[in-house]
């Protein structure tokens, strides 16, 4: 998986679990009185669909920057910015 094996996303503590979540509600986007998580940073999904502020940012820099065949080809987002 692409998350386990790369260094852009290491700063992440938890890939598995939604930063607001109910636990009565599973797989429910983040719903008011929803237990909130202390370091929104710390995780990768903000609910069961969305991902938190800092996984945004990643995956756009991704999209824009990456030289990597495997996500971005034949060019990036940058590269046309360039063009």
């Amino acid at each position: 998986m692409f998350l386990h094996n790369n260094d852009t996303f290491s700063g992440f503590k938890n890939i598995t679990s939604a930063c607001c979540a109910d636990p009565t509600i599973l797989g429910m986007p983040c719903q008011k009185g929803a237990q909130l998580c202390k370091v929104r940073d710390d995780y990768l999904f903000w609910d069961a669909f969305h991902p938190t502020q800092k996984a945004s940012v990643l995956a756009a820099n991704v999209l824009v920057t990456s030289q990597d065949p495997d996500f971005m080809s034949p060019i990036n987002f940058g590269s046309l910015r360039n063009a």
